[in-house]
This record gives structure tokens, C-alpha cells and sequence, in this order.
């Protein structure tokens, strides 16, 4: 263990293999978002594409969140409280852009509505008024972090306890919240407001899409992570070796699913779609082990490109690359603003679905319309702070 860990704190650099994965997955995102935001049926290419991505996919971004709170510069937990906060309002912020995006083309086309695109248009406003998605879950986890690092501060457990001591505690925890999610999702508090507010944190309703009690426990294992890893001195060696168990982990899991629904891929799709949202423990373990193996083949290809171009962790040349990092750098910006496009062409198309390769001309389209706002806001703010 000497050879692989330090008691100084040594990895403190970026983890660029992280920025890659979200930067990645922003364009899964992309996809899959086309046909669920427009109502479409998904063809078979997209639905295997969101089978894989059930395998991480927002886990990834809260399990990185996890991992960036070790990291980050701001560790008191007033600056955990006040990024909680700035998210919640982020979520309903961005409700009121999506909710304006699908209103926009209404006077356009309310003359030509069909009963089913009225109904469309009725129920995606409803649900979209009070929607919780990542930013949401994002907000409530950090307010959760906030009360543990105040705890720890208390306790005086950074100073007393070794950083494995600390990680541990934290996987205990994640593993805690990963068996008890299954018995207390979808419970009811018939009690005003506070009933409501129960439903947003580990309740079902139609404008729940993830709950934070599910995704709590990513959040503690990027913690318990990110603890590990600025402690590691030889990264290459002990990537090595956790690739090891997660290997076995995602055949055994993929194993076991085509076992069990063989070519059935549409029960597949809707089982897997159930774990992804819903909490299951052994999802979370098979999530884990995906998130690591995905990273650490990302970590170990651009080690040896990095070593063959006689560069160490300088911007990549390689646009692809660059854009990748750029997505992940502002995330928040593409997973807000992308989704308005969509809704803005389901208006103009009286809110029915598209065919199959609409939707991929529509996830070119957004990716395009999104840059140029990103990039456009980003440039705007450099000059306004200048």
C-alpha cells in the first residue's frame, strides 16, 4: 500500500479524466434529450445509447460533485450552503426557461393544435412549472454535505482520523443510503406543504425526475473518493488496480441482465430506465464500478497520447478534446440551455413527436444553437468583467 499511498496529500492536480467522462456524456445527453423532450419514440440506436447511459449518466455529475468538494478551495460549509442554495434556484430558474421555451411558439400554432398536441402542450407546462431535475438534487446534496463537513468540523475529524479512516466513513454512509433508498422511495406525508416537500426529496410524481435521497449516495462514494485519490502517489498503479474489481463488476452485471431478458431489449430498456431513476442498491454498485472503469481507460489513454507527444497536463491540441473539456467546464450552461431548443421546435411542430431521424437533425441543431449561446454568454461576461 506504501508504493500506491501517502499520508501527505500528493494528487492535488485536476482529474482530467473526470472532465473527459462529463464532457462525454454531455453528448449522450444531447441525444437521448431529443427524443424525450420532444415525445418521440426512440429508435434502436438511441435506445441502446441510453441503456448504456443508465449505467452512469447523472450519477456521473453527482459522483464528480462529490469528488469536487475535496478538491475545491471552498471547503466551509457556509460555501457547501450557499452552492446548495444557488442550485435549487438555478432548477427553478431554468424551469421558467423551459416553461417560457415551450410557450413561445404557442400563439403561432394554437389555430392548427390537435387534440393531442393540445394535450402535449397542457401536459409538459404542468409538469415543467415545477420540475426538479440535476440542479435540484445537486442543491439539496450539498446542503447535506454541508451539515456532515460541520459535523466533521466539530468532531475535529480531520485532524484526529487518517484520510482512510475519513473515506470510510463516508462509504459506510453512501452504503447506508443505498439500502435504505428502496424502503423509504415513493413514502407519503399527508401533511400541507411538508408533503410536498417530501415528494421532491425521495418521492414519485411526474415532475420528479431523479430524487436526491437516491442520488446522495454517489455523492458520499465521490467524497470518499476524492479523499483516496489526493492521497495516491502512484495513480497509474492504483488505477490499475481498481480496474481490477470493476472489470468483474460490469460483466457480471451485463451478464446477468442479458441472462435474465436475453434479446429482449425492450423490457431490458424499460427495466433498466426503472433502475435508473429508481433506487436499487445493486444498480448503485454496478453504477460505481461503470463511472471508475469508464475514467480510468480515459486516464490510462491519455497518459500513454500524452507521453507519445511529449506532454504532460497542458490544453490539448486535438479540438475534439478541447471541446470535451469545454463542456465540462460549463456544464451547467449546455444541461440548462439545450433542452429549451427542443421545446422551441415541439411548439413549432404543435407539440407532436418527431420521427426518429428529426430527432437526430434536432440533437445537430442543439448542439450547435447551444454553443453559440454558451460561448456567446461566456464572451459577454469576460468583457463585462474586464
Amino acid at each position: 500500500m506504501s508504493t500506491v499511498f501517502s499520508r501527505e496529500e500528493i494528487n492535488t492536480g485536476r482529474q482530467r479524466e473526470f472532465d473527459y467522462l462529463k464532457g462525454i456524456f454531455m453528448l449522450f445527453i444531447y441525444l437521448i434529450h431529443a427524443f424525450q423532450a420532444t415525445m418521440s419514440a426512440e429508435d434502436s440506436i438511441t435506445s441502446g445509447v441510453y441503456m448504456f447511459a443508465t449505467m452512469s449518466g447523472a450519477a456521473i455529475f453527482i459522483f464528480v460533485m462529490g469528488i469536487g468538494t475535496v478538491y475545491s478551495k471552498n471547503t466551509a460549509p457556509a460555501e457547501f450552503s450557499k452552492s446548495g442554495i444557488r442550485m435549487v434556484i438555478y432548477q427553478y430558474l431554468n424551469n421558467i426557461a423551459y416553461v417560457a421555451a415551450l410557450l413561445l411558439p404557442y400563439p403561432f400554432v394554437r389555430g392548427n393544435l390537435s387534440d393531442a398536441g393540445m394535450g402535449n402542450f397542457t401536459l409538459l407546462v404542468k409538469i415543467y412549472i415545477q420540475y426538479t431535475n440535476i440542479f435540484f438534487i445537486t442543491g439539496i446534496i450539498y446542503l447535506v454535505l454541508a451539515l456532515l463537513r460541520k459535523i466533521e468540523i466539530r468532531r475535529c475529524s480531520v485532524s484526529q482520523a487518517g484520510f482512510l479512516r475519513k473515506a470510510a466513513g463516508y462509504v459506510i454512509m453512501g452504503l447506508a443510503v443505498s439500502i435504505a433508498a428502496p424502503f423509504l422511495y415513493g413514502k407519503t406525508v399527508n401533511v400541507p406543504v411538508i408533503g410536498y416537500v417530501v415528494k421532491l426529496l425521495i418521492g414519485e410524481a411526474d415532475f420528479v425526475s431523479f430524487t436526491p435521497l437516491y442520488f446522495l449516495s454517489y455523492a458520499l462514494f465521490g467524497v470518499a473518493f476524492g479523499e483516496i485519490l489526493r492521497h495516491v502517489k502512484d495513480k497509474a498503479g492504483f488505477y490499475k488496480r481498481l480496474a481490477i474489481p470493476c472489470i468483474v463488476i460490469v460483466i457480471a452485471w451485463w451478464a446477468l441482465i442479458f441472462r435474465k431478458y436475453g434479446s429482449d431489449i425492450s423490457q431490458m430498456r424499460a427495466v433498466l430506465g426503472d433502475a435508473y431513476t429508481l433506487p436499487d442498491f445493486w444498480h448503485v454498485a454496478a453504477s460505481m464500478a461503470h463511472i471508475l472503469f469508464f475514467a480510468i481507460i480515459i486516464f490510462l489513454i491519455e497518459k500513454r497520447t500524452g507521453r507519445k507527444a511529449g506532454r504532460r497536463m497542458q490544453e490539448p491540441g486535438n479540438p475534439v478534446t478541447r471541446q470535451l473539456l469545454y463542456y465540462s467546464r460549463h456544464i451547467s450552461k449546455y444541461y440548462a440551455l439545450h433542452v429549451t431548443v427542443y421545446f422551441i421546435a415541439l411548439g413549432m411542430h404543435g407539440y407532436e413527436s418527431f420521427k426518429s431521424y428529426q430527432c437526430w437533425f434536432l440533437t445537430l441543431l442543439s448542439m450547435i444553437v447551444t454553443e453559440f449561446m454558451v460561448r456567446g454568454y461566456n464572451s459577454l461576461f469576460e468583457r463585462i468583467k474586464k
